[in-house]
């Protein structure tokens, strides 16, 4: 025990002593063959800072395993690691020089992408794969399986530290706790191995972020990155264990926690701009790799008010926090299941939180700009049809566990079957209905009569089919059956009306957002509306159906009824009648109103000279706003 903790003590030692001799000269000769990141607007860094410098930390990883093998090779034999070191070596030649290379001269993205494959490959055919459970089946032992998996996970976590690589000392120090918590996983799978890469990989990556954090004055480079991605995607697959195969890849899926969540928004951002600048542009459209500003550490960086430090800390902590959850997993054998839902929903909030100003903007656009329906239909279709499945699915499980002591004993391959049987015929009957054909913001009452009869259709034609085939158990899931066929449509229908909710609230949001810009700019109305009634209800629709196309930023409500003072008119509050205005001169100023549109037909006229005389005397433009009908000869 002494002898182990004693070689991993002093591989991680020499990997830091390494790391801390070599990225000078590194910085140094990287500085003279001029790969240097200079300012831009993308960037952070306001001098000239070089890259590259992840040289030194893969020089200092693999000399301090020479150490170890040198001193100890019994121990370093029992490394987990060995095995797949040779493939490893030569997968990281391969991102290396990939990234040097990048890093001195530029590559297109495909090259990078197709230099990752490669290092895939090559580690998928050392032995480092991602295979599901046998358990699972058959299929999951099928080369056709576990090999795009394989590939799909080196390439999602190289390019995860890749795009997170962005402020002084983040990336480095992600690694640093993600290894920290893969270290944990080795001794869960097995106490007597010694995980003395890991600590060789900690202590280099200690060793360069004495020059790494902030201010920097050297970067990882993607030389760097893309082999600290390597080695983390491989220090994860090389714990993998069957018998516990949620828990050993579900906790470094938790310690890699942070860079995957960027990198799944930057996915699925820069694929909705794509689309948007397609609907708009053409083909003139840039492709989704295109770099950008709206990275987590940037959306951190903006909350830290320009604080890399601050920002870089608070990103440290929720990588620690998720690293923590990993390890709460392992100490609670029997909750375990409850743990990774606690993860789970940990995720999630931070996910939609993180995307509620850009990636659901930017959906929300999508969805409701004018002229552009087929590419609207193209993207609401699918969305409806895994809402519905995700909605059927969520009612069965809740069903079963609620019923569970009145329903019969069945294995899981038996309730998956169930499942399908109830499933798929309703799924039939809503394409039969045209339920996906529908535009459901003008849907009628008829509309959401079909999806009744269509739940009820379905749902009787499975229950005699199973009771057909099995006549006992049907018997004992009647309860089951009547209840799934009452309470489905309602998820149905409210899957439904939730795009027009998720559009009012993008309209909600699109006038915070006008309200602050038009702080600064001035070809941003501010208005303020004179009546509360049917006329500004019909302002307020126009503004949420052209919620892609404003330049007004709706401030609130004026209104000679007094009771109605400090409510609120579809998200504006009711400030009063004219003189609140005048009484209350802070007020004015706070709102600063460049307009106010009058939306009440009842006006007087002494009232709107009253009125016409207040926007007079403080600059403010008048006008009214109104839905008149027309009689026409015929």
């Amino acid at each position: 025990m002494i002898a182990k903790l004693l070689c991993l003590a002093t591989v991680c030692v020499a990997a830091c002593l390494l790391s801390l001799i070599l990225t000078p000269p590194v910085r140094w000769w990287m500085c003279r063959i001029g790969a240097v990141d200079k300012p831009d607007p993308r960037r952070v860094n306001r001098v000239p800072v070089p890259r590259g410098g992840g040289l030194a930390v893969v020089a200092a990883f693999f000399g301090a395993l020479a150490v170890g093998w040198a001193i100890w090779p019994e121990l370093m034999g029992l490394t987990p690691f060995r095995p797949v070191l040779p493939w490893f070596a030569v997968a990281s030649v391969v991102l290396v020089g990939t990234g040097f290379w990048d890093d001195r001269r530029g590559l297109p993205p495909v090259v990078k992408l197709l230099a990752q494959i490669v290092a895939a490959l090559l580690m998928c055919w050392g032995g480092a794969r991602l295979i599901p459970p046998s358990a699972w089946g058959n299929w999951c032992v099928s080369p056709w399986v576990y090999v795009p998996l394989t590939v799909i996970w080196y390439v999602g976590v190289v390019n995860a530290f890749n795009l997170i690589d962005g402020l002084d000392g983040l990336s480095s120090g992600l690694a640093i706790i993600a290894t920290v918590g893969m270290v944990g996983v080795f001794f869960f799978v097995a106490p007597t191995m010694v995980p003395v890469a890991s600590l060789a990989f900690i202590g280099a990556l200690l060793g360069f972020l004495r020059y790494n954090y902030n201010p920097a004055s050297v970067f990882l480079g993607d030389s760097g990155s893309l082999f600290v991605g390597l080695t983390l995607a491989t220090f994860a697959l090389i714990t993998r264990r069957s018998d516990a195969f949620l828990v050993t890849m579900g906790l470094p899926v938790l310690c890699l926690g942070v860079p995957l969540i960027d990198t799944t928004l930057a996915v699925l951002r820069r694929t909705l701009r794509y689309a948007l600048r397609r609907v708009e542009d053409g083909e003139t459209a840039s492709g989704v790799m295109t770099a950008d500003r709206e990275h987590v550490h940037h959306r951190f960086l903006a909350l830290a008010r320009g604080k890399q430090r601050l920002a870089v800390l608070w990103l440290y902590g929720l990588a620690a926090a998720l690293v923590v959850l990993g390890f709460v997993t392992l100490g609670l054998r029997e909750a375990k299941a409850t743990v990774f839902l606690v993860g789970f929903f940990a995720f999630a909030t931070v996910i939609v939180r993180a995307m509620t100003d850009v990636e659901l903007w930017d959906a929300g656009r999508l969805l409701s700009r004018p002229g552009a329906r087929c590419g609207r239909r193209s993207l609401a279709v699918p969305l409806y049809v895994l809402a519905d499945l995700i909605s059927m699915a969520g009612l069965f499980v809740a069903l079963a566990f609620l019923l569970r002591e009145h329903l019969p004993h069945l294995s899981e391959t038996q309730w998956a079957a169930f499942f399908l049987a109830y499933a798929v015929p309703v799924a039939l009957a809503l394409v039969g209905v045209r339920a996906y054909a529908r535009i459901w913001g003008r849907s009628t009452r008829k509309d959401a009569f079909l999806i009744l009869l269509a739940v009820a259709a379905a749902s009787l034609l499975s229950h005699l089919v199973l009771a057909y085939l099995l006549p006992e158990t049907a018997e004992r899931m009647r309860t089951f059956h009547i209840l799934w066929a009452a309470l489905l449509p309602t998820p149905l229908l409210l899957v439904r009306l939730a795009k027009t909710a998720f559009l009012q609230w993008l309209a909600f949001s699109e006038n915070l957002r006008l309200r602050r810009r038009s702080q600064t700019d001035r070809s941003i109305e501010r208005l303020l509306f004179y009546g509360a009634g049917v006329n500004l209800r019909a302002y307020v629709t126009l503004f949420e159906v052209n919620v892609t196309r404003n330049h007004a930023a709706l401030l609130g409500v004026l209104d000679d009824n007094r009771g109605l003072r400090g409510r609120v008119f579809r998200d504006l509050p009711i400030l009063g009648p004219l003189e609140t205005l005048e009484d209350d001169p802070d007020l004015l100023a706070r709102l600063r109103p460049t307009r106010i549109v009058v939306t009440t037909p009842t006006i007087g006229p002494a009232r709107l000279g009253d009125i016409r005389a207040f926007c007079k005397a403080h600059g403010i433009a008048l006008s009214r706003f109104s839905f008149s009908e027309e009689t026409l000869d015929v």
